[in-house]
């Protein structure tokens, strides 16, 4: 199979993982804080990440990693901390397929900061589908009712988190091993994600069985698979491409939130999503991208 068809099913499994995941994820929510969950969650991804270390040759490939790259992992693992606990908070609240829609505002923040940092230029279709996402934002935020509003400021604030770690990673996406970056920036998250719940002075407990299963099943759908396959993608096929096919994440969320969860956003957040999503599609199809595209 060739390299770009890999990657194409890559980007589409992530979008299929990260979909199911939020499903789990929402329910074991209703029965933790958010603090207490997302610190079950990754002790849950670590011990999945490091399943490779039984490997001789993954085991060597994890350990090899440089100083220098375990450093700046840890400053992802900083960031992504805070992203994650913004978006969480947010699953709390909202319905998992809104919850997707907002996460695509992540793409948009990214072109911006490629702007501000890497100083990539911006086409006319990059601004322009900026402008449409932030319409959804806007009535996300604006025109619905006090929680969904709330929600949608911490997804922008979570969107402001990955997009940073994104633009690090693409960077050097090179240079980072797939099973030594989730090794290491799992195992880094336990205990930033612990002083979190110091921090929020909340009692660490045991939760129930039925929750910790679901627990696992969400760390092994989003930040072990969902991360492991969009790596894979990005290695294979141009980042606008895999981020364009990512883009099916939210209908994914809504067909399997309405499945298990009998769950649907409200028209006016299928409308704001729906801009989101426009603007998103208009930011990575430049008419170059597109020639590009339709050439692979």
């Amino acid at each position: 199979m060739k390299p770009e068809r890999v990657g194409d099913l890559s980007a589409l499994a992530c979008a299929v993982a990260c979909g199911l995941g939020n499903i789990p994820a929402k329910s074991a929510l209703d029965k933790l804080p958010v603090e207490i969950f997302n610190f079950c969650l990754f002790i849950f991804a670590f011990a999945f990440s490091a399943i490779p270390i039984f490997s001789k040759e993954k085991r060597k490939e994890i350990l090899s990693i440089s100083p220098k790259m375990l450093a700046l992992i840890f400053a992802l693992s900083i960031a992504f901390s805070l992203a994650l606990s913004f978006s969480m908070a947010a699953l709390k609240m909202l319905e998992p397929a809104t919850v997707s829609f907002l996460s695509r505002f992540e793409v948009v923040l990214t072109v911006i900061l490629a702007y501000i940092v890497l100083k990539e230029k911006l086409t006319i279709a990059e601004i322009l589908g900026g402008v449409v996402a932030l319409g959804g934002l806007f009535i996300l935020k604006y025109k619905t009712n006090i929680v969904i509003s709330h929600g949608a400021t911490l997804m922008a604030l979570s969107a402001l988190f990955f997009a940073s770690s994104e633009i690090i990673i693409k960077k050097h996406i090179t240079q980072i091993s797939t099973a030594g970056f989730l090794f290491f920036r799992n195992l880094f998250l336990i205990p930033i994600l612990y002083l979190f719940i110091v921090i929020r002075n909340q009692t660490l407990f045991l939760p129930d069985s039925k929750t910790l299963l679901l627990t696992a099943l969400a760390a092994l759908l989003l930040p072990v698979i969902g991360r492991a396959t969009y790596q894979m993608a990005l290695k294979r096929i141009d980042i606008s491409r895999a981020a364009l096919i990512s883009q099916s994440t939210p209908i994914f969320a809504a067909i399997f939130a309405f499945i298990i969860l009998h769950s649907l956003p409200t028209p006016i957040e299928w409308l704001g999503g729906a801009l989101i999503i426009g603007g998103v599609v208009i930011v990575q199809i430049s008419e170059s991208r597109l020639k590009k595209m339709l050439k692979g």
